[in-house]
């Protein structure tokens, strides 16, 4: 179809509506209650449009208020986060450098309880690898001790600045002298990888 048709088609049915509304007669009951029929019409779209408006914001509301109470939980996590780097860079200031420091800090704590040279050997281990440190860790055998003297090596090691641990941790009283013990244990100490 062609555009003046169709505009043509339109006019003529405006005019005929026209036509009609201007042939009616309306009393005055019947005027008054088309305009409060309209009234009402009018205040019952403005009331959908209200509420539409209305319901729309209590959502908004709603979602902004999650957004915030996200937010607080977000700056939370945050300083909590700051706070665990802050203790894993000191952990990691803590620890030793590697193995060759690991053997003089257990020899200087052997030597400084009293324990002769010949009397200890410390073997270094192969570093094992985790998913977020390196451990390094040496071998202690320990031939004649007396046991405050050990208690004494152990003491020092354990309160050193370093994070040093100590385990797989054995002990046997010798036979030729019931006043002596052998002792072997692992020395440890660990690198945290940069994962951060």
């Amino acid at each position: 179809m062609d555009n003046s048709v169709l505009s043509e088609n339109l006019r003529g049915i405006a005019n005929q509506i026209r036509e009609r509304i201007e042939r009616l007669t309306y009393s005055k009951r019947d005027k008054r209650a088309l305009v409060l029929g309209g009234i009402g019409l009018l205040v019952l779209l403005a009331y959908v449009v209200f509420q539409f408006f209305s319901s729309r914001n209590e959502v908004l509301e709603k979602r902004l208020k999650m957004l915030q109470e996200d937010l607080v939980k977000v700056e939370s996590l945050k300083s909590e986060y700051i706070e665990s780097r802050k203790k894993i860079e000191e952990i990691t200031k803590s620890m030793t450098g590697g193995d060759e420091d690991l053997i003089s800090l257990v020899e200087k704590a052997l030597i400084g309880a009293g324990v002769e040279r010949g009397n200890f050997s410390i073997t270094s281990r192969s570093p094992s690898s985790g998913d977020m440190y390196d451990e390094m860790s040496v071998d202690v055998e320990i031939n004649r001790i007396s046991l405050g003297s050990l208690v004494e090596v152990l003491y020092g090691l354990q309160t050193r600045p370093s994070f040093l641990k100590i385990s797989n941790f054995r002990i046997q009283t010798r036979f030729d002298n019931p006043d002596l013990i052998k002792a072997s244990f692992r020395v440890s100490t660990f690198k945290f990888k940069r994962v951060i």
